[in-house]
């Protein structure tokens, strides 16, 4: 919630601690929130969607949904699996990239390598611990595999 917080800040341009007299907390309380050392209690939230009317409650408290109520526009924020959805790729402008080349053979090449294992005398064994799957809803699921 904290990083909603934040974000909420950005978007609007604000230090926290212009933050914490809009919304009508006291600044150690909203630096406590933002460093992780407290959560929000439900008078900081009420205060903050009474003060930011555009916030969405669901978006604030849970994460779900757009973070602005309404037709308000939600400012931009690409994550790492966005398709480049700000600048559409057009194909014109990579044509160039697009043409045939020939391909060469590589010279002097030992062709006696070929599906040769190396082994490594001091290689680590090294084993999955987690593995995490992150869903566009900010959702997430974690598999760890059983112990043998």
């Amino acid at each position: 919630m904290k990083d909603r917080i934040q974000r909420i800040i950005d978007d609007k341009k604000l230090s926290p601690s212009r933050f914490a007299d809009e919304v009508g907390l006291n600044r150690p309380a909203v630096s406590h929130i933002l460093n992780g050392r407290n959560n929000p209690g439900l008078d900081a939230l009420q205060r903050i969607l009474a003060r930011y009317k555009d916030i969405n409650a669901a978006w604030l408290i849970s994460g779900v949904g757009p973070m602005y109520n309404g037709n308000q526009r939600e400012s931009f924020i690409p994550s790492l699996f966005d398709e480049n959805a700000e600048n559409p790729t057009d194909s014109s402008d990579h044509s160039e990239y697009h043409k045939e080349m020939e391909v060469k053979p590589a010279m002097n090449v030992d062709k006696t390598d070929d599906n040769q294992i190396i082994i490594s005398k001091n290689a680590t064994i090294v084993k999955v611990k987690k593995i995490a799957v992150f869903y566009s809803d900010n959702t997430y699921e974690e598999f760890i595999p059983a112990p043998k």
